[in-house]
């Protein structure tokens, strides 16, 4: 059993590792590479902000197919093709609309590779529950994830240094072609050791428990998550400005997923279940805020990295928290859709952060940091409601009165690890 357990565990954490290799160096490059291919602040940002939207329909599209399918790992595999592709494809690509053709498609398709993996994820901690294996290690998997951001945003740096922006687009399409064929790899390993029936449609009439109470789960985490619209266009772009190299903007990026790794693997011990979701959820928003305060101060290159190294606040607490609830709130027809429902609030959220990000940058400088962290506070005051019901015991109880209505499928505290 021990076996099993270890084989399922560590292919999901290296699924998650290679389907996230490509995040850190896309948000940290992606900018730099559309100014080198000629657009200016505010063509970046709409081109940014208007991409999103697309996620919201593929996320929607995505995670409902795939829990009707339960067959999450061929959508992965398909949806990482696409990305390969067109990151290819760009290439080739110069002009606003082409480029905007070019990302818009690349949003749509990568949209739903996350909660799709989600999915595979606590698809299979279902199985170990109902196979009365020990808990999946959810925090384990996500800290593999944070760690291969982190090894190919450093790689990145000094590889970014020495080509001209013009070809940075090179950087990412390799990473992608990469994740490709790992994830190949390592779902056929994954399925052939994991018995379970072929895929097919899941017919389960639970319906959702406490859609209010998930509802305000997903609108506080969006309403942080997205806050990190104006970092997203501008922060690469501040940096280089003001003199730093490519290196530089490597080490501050690199140090917000280092921060996030150690998060993450110190979260199965102290941070995991749903007791401390919701504590964990308000802890992050508040570190938002500061975060964004932080860094509308236009501080020096120690307050840079200080600001990246608060990562954990403002993007894992925001991560981790809502998925231990949303877990327990979603059930079996829910598995992934849950998910999607949050990439998607998280993409309008973004999307219009994004969006606004070249007016308040020409308008107020670092200082439009600022509107981030109202942003990010108005995500502190929903996760109070949502801390408040968790307190009064409305998921424990719900557990204790419907048996079926627990997909508590992640371990909460695992003191071995």
């Amino acid at each position: 059993m021990a076996k099993v357990k270890d084989d399922a565990e560590r292919r999901l954490s290296m699924l998650a590792a290679a389907i996230s290799a490509i995040g850190g160096v896309q948000v940290a490059f992606f900018p730099i590479w559309f100014g080198a291919r000629g657009l200016g602040g505010g063509e970046i940002a709409t081109l940014l902000a208007a991409a999103p939207a697309a996620r919201i329909v593929s996320n929607l599209a995505g995670t409902h197919f795939g829990d009707r399918r339960g067959d999450y790992g061929r959508l992965i595999l398909l949806h990482l093709l696409g990305v390969a592709l067109i990151f290819i494809a760009m290439d080739f690509a110069y002009g606003f609309l082409a480029l905007f053709a070019g990302h818009t498609a690349l949003c749509f398709v990568q949209g739903p590779i996350g909660p799709l993996n989600d999915g595979l994820v606590l698809d299979e901690a279902r199985r170990r529950r109902e196979a009365g294996l020990p808990a999946l290690r959810l925090a384990r998997v996500r800290a593999w994830a944070a760690g291969a951001v982190l090894v190919f945003m450093l790689g990145a740096g000094p590889v970014a240094r020495a080509m001209p922006d013009d070809a940075l687009i090179l950087i990412m399409a390799a990473i992608s072609v990469f994740s490709l064929v790992t994830s190949f790899f390592l779902l056929r390993g994954f399925e052939a050791g994991r018995p379970r029936e072929p895929a097919r449609p899941i017919d389960d009439p639970t319906p959702l428990r406490r859609p209010g109470l998930l509802a305000l789960i997903i609108a506080c985490a969006a309403l942080v998550h997205g806050s990190h619209g104006f970092i997203t266009v501008f922060g690469s772009l501040q940096w280089a400005a003001k003199g730093f190299d490519a290196t530089f903007i490597s080490i501050a990026w690199s140090a917000a997923a280092f921060s996030e790794v150690a998060f993450f693997l110190s979260a199965t011990r102290w941070f995991g279940g749903e007791r401390h979701a919701a504590p964990l959820m308000a802890a992050g928003a508040a570190g938002a805020v500061l975060r964004w305060a932080l860094l509308a101060s236009d501080p020096g290159p120690a307050g840079i990295i200080a600001a990246l190294l608060m990562q954990p606040f403002s993007g894992a607490a925001l991560t981790l928290g809502p998925a231990y609830l949303i877990a327990e709130l979603g059930g079996k027809a829910y598995t992934a859709r849950v998910h999607g429902w949050l990439a998607a609030a998280n993409g309008v959220t973004l999307s219009a952060s994004l969006y606004f990000s070249g007016p308040l940058n020409a308008a107020f400088g670092v200082q439009g940091y600022l509107a981030m962290a109202a942003m990010a506070g108005a995500g502190l005051l929903l996760s109070l409601p949502v801390a408040a019901a968790v307190r009064n015991g409305v998921i424990k109880d719900e557990r204790r009165t419907t048996p079926v209505a627990r997909p508590a499928l992640v371990n909460e505290r695992d003191p071995t690890a």
